[in-house]
């Protein structure tokens, strides 16, 4: 991972009796939604790069920065605030203020079940 040890400060010290070297678990995803410095209505695209129930790794075009209270669209999960913990270039790491559970936006993008098209007799 590029920014391996940069992304891992997003989680540590989450909770002390884990440990700085235990990484919770992670989707590799790809996922549209938005963000805004908290309190603003001017919103700008964000494409989420992975997701954990305590935060992501993202882009857009113009990153808050480190400190920053945000709030984030997410399709599937809505709404969610978050402080950007880390910037490299128009990535970000965002850090949610609670747990979430990433499954939602998951369970939303879906496909459905591909039918035939034939149909039986009864």
């Amino acid at each position: 991972m590029r920014n391996g040890s940069i992304a891992a400060g997003i989680f540590g010290g989450l909770d002390d009796d884990i440990g700085p070297n235990l990484r919770e678990k992670r989707w590799s995803v790809l996922l549209v939604g938005s963000i805004a410095r908290a309190g603003s209505r001017n919103r700008m695209r964000l494409t989420v790069r992975n997701i954990s129930a305590h935060g992501l790794m993202a882009e857009c075009a113009y990153p808050p920065r480190p400190g920053d209270l945000v709030d984030i669209e997410l399709p599937g999960i809505g709404s969610v605030l978050a402080y950007v913990r880390w910037g490299d270039g128009n990535r970000i790491g965002l850090e949610f203020d609670g747990p979430v559970d990433p499954t939602l936006a998951f369970a939303r993008h879906r496909l459905a079940p591909v039918r035939s098209g034939l149909t039986t007799a009864h």
